[in-house]
């Protein structure tokens, strides 16, 4: 691979009519980045589906995190021996954009509208599409049906289950989560009257993250330490909460539908609703939600055949074998589910908000962690996320 200047590849991209495909019996070779487990199952059905119509392109798969694709993309590129295509989380887009890593997306509004709104938003940096659209994702709640005959729709209702539930010198509580995550904290802080970055989520000067209502939300959360799950923050891992769930020491969990897999293996019975109101509200607690997105490098020699194969494997056909073999929700118009556990996760992406694509929210992952963390403990919630937004505002 070779770094093309980015402003005369955009140039190349828009005469792609002109383009002139490589001539009969040549080769052209590829690689893709993506995760390990059931993705990479999908990935290489789609790989082998894609070479039956294009024999001339060679595939070669490697497994990378999507979490970890972007950093490893702003080194490999340049050196030559980066993916062509590769799998990384909407949120990272930004970061991929203003280092000129990734190419924007050939017949952007005809392809983009293929999707849910969701997933438009989440595919575009400045109202330009860079983004393949390949799965939709939040978290819920999860409970478990032998143990619960339906779910709790209320915050309210589990304090009060929680009083002849929780035991815990056996480890029994009510309900689990990561609670010195600010991934999931943001249901408690995110609200209509101080959305997080404002109603966009492009403002960086909106945060909004002392503002009355957050502060609001961020006391209650506060007040479920001794209501419902009395363990420091620290011990509150993913492990621990997964744990609890599966050895039904916790009638109900809030993850994310990245876990379904697991709790099928188990032969769980276990289903999905959406997260409990709070206290004098009717509807759900909002959640952050993700779409996990292929891209293409700006860093290859064939962005042509790249875009085509990211197109591929955003296809009908190949987002619902995606969906029967990762359980990730394909957010495309023309798929409906009629899964009854993955229903639920549906439901609560009505009432989410993609993770912000702006610089400052890596800022707001490093500051609000510490920061939960203290709250969770003990610590002044004013004090506590008046200096969070003094480090907010430093940021430019």
């Amino acid at each position: 691979m070779k770094k093309i200047v980015y402003s005369a590849l955009l140039a190349v991209i828009t005469l792609s009519a002109v383009y002139a495909a490589p001539k009969k019996g040549s080769r052209i070779e590829l690689k893709v980045w993506e995760s390990s487990g059931t993705e990479s199952a999908f990935i290489q059905a789609a790989i082998k589906e894609f070479r039956a119509v294009n024999p001339n392109v060679r595939i070669l798969f490697e497994p990378v995190e999507s979490t970890e694709a972007r950093n490893k993309i702003e080194l490999d590129g340049p050196a030559g021996v980066g993916a062509d295509v590769f799998v990384a989380p909407h949120d990272h887009i930004g970061a991929l954009v203003a280092g000129q890593h990734i190419l924007p997306v050939e017949d952007a509004e005809e392809y983009i509208s293929q999707f849910y709104k969701l997933a438009q938003t989440a595919a575009k940096y400045k109202d330009v599409v860079y983004g393949y659209p390949l799965g939709a994702e939040t978290y819920a709640l999860f409970y478990n049906k032998d143990l619960l005959t339906k779910p709790f729709k209320t915050w309210e209702e589990i304090i009060e289950f929680s009083k002849t539930w929780n035991k815990p010198v056996e480890g029994k509580y009510a309900i689990v989560w990561p609670v010195n995550d600010p991934y999931y904290s943001f249901m408690f802080t995110e609200n209509s009257e101080s959305p997080l970055f404002g109603v966009s989520g492009n403002d960086s000067k909106m945060h909004n993250l002392n503002a009355p209502q957050t502060l609001k939300g961020l006391r209650f959360f506060q007040s479920l330490r001794y209501k419902i799950l009395n363990i420091p923050a620290a011990d509150a891992s993913r492990d621990f909460c997964n744990a609890s769930f599966e050895e039904g020491k916790a009638p109900m969990i809030i993850t994310g539908s990245w876990t379904i897999n697991q709790f099928k293996k188990l032969n769980m019975n276990f289903g999905i609703s959406t997260l409990p109101a709070f206290p004098g509200e009717s509807t759900p607690s909002y959640s952050f939600s993700g779409v996990r997105l292929a891209f293409v490098s700006s860093y290859s020699d064939h962005p042509a055949e790249a875009m085509e194969f990211a197109k591929f494997l955003t296809s009908k056909k190949m987002l619902e074998k995606r969906f029967a073999m990762t359980d990730q929700i394909p957010p495309r118009n023309d798929i409906e589910i009629s899964d009854p556990v993955i229903a639920g996760i549906s439901q609560q992406l009505k009432y989410s908000k993609p993770m912000p694509t702006i610089s400052q929210l890596g800022t707001y992952w490093q500051v609000m962690g510490p920061a939960i963390s203290g709250i969770w403990e003990g610590d002044n919630v004013s004090k506590t996320m008046d200096i969070v937004a003094k480090q907010m505002d430093a940021v430019k």
